[in-house]
């Protein structure tokens, strides 16, 4: 008759495909119902993890992924929080809802960890963070993001802040620079 529920504390190498949305009362991950189209978030705020279940670098973020949203459960109410999880992107995924959610959001690199701001069941502002992101980086990225896209969806010009690692890439440019300016 019902599906039988299939919830984590954390999802990893062994968990099955599908898209999972956390629940701040119980904090598990439950999988959403499998529909075949992608994940459009309900909430205005919503933070998607893009997870590959045979993804080493994925496995190193979930040591900042996961203790950032359980530490951070108050300053995250109003977001929707997300896990879009497949074994390698589309190539080998059990979902169809999970496989078309790759699909639709361009996703080809794991981690991509997304933010968006929806209305009326419709994305209409972005923001898209390729790689392994640190504790610290979600905490600047996600809890300004809400005022980024407010900004942005009345048309104000706005900047996704920067990473800890493009933050040091621009320091080494900018010494580089002036160390070559000044020979």
């Amino acid at each position: 008759m019902s599906e039988l529920e299939v919830k984590s504390r954390r999802l990893g190498k062994d968990s099955v495909n599908g898209v999972y949305r956390y629940d701040p009362g119980s904090g598990y991950w439950v999988m959403l119902k499998e529909t075949g189209a992608a994940l459009v978030p309900s909430e205005r705020y919503a933070v998607v993890y893009f997870d590959n279940t045979l993804c080493p670098v994925c496995r190193r973020y979930d040591f900042q992924w996961y203790p950032f949203v359980e530490g951070n459960t108050d300053n995250l109410k109003g977001f929707g929080l997300y896990i879009v999880l497949c074994d390698w992107f589309t190539q080998q995924c059990a979902s169809a809802t999970a496989a078309m959610t790759f699909i639709e959001y361009q996703v080809r690199a794991s981690p991509t960890t997304m933010l968006m701001l929806t209305d009326g069941g419709k994305v209409i502002y972005t923001e898209r963070y390729e790689g392994l992101l640190t504790e610290r980086d979600l905490q600047n990225i996600v809890l300004s993001f809400p005022d980024r896209a407010e900004r942005a969806a009345r048309g104000e010009k706005v900047s996704r802040p920067l990473t800890e690692e493009e933050v040091m890439e621009e320091l080494g440019k900018a010494l580089a620079a002036r160390k070559g300016g000044g020979s």
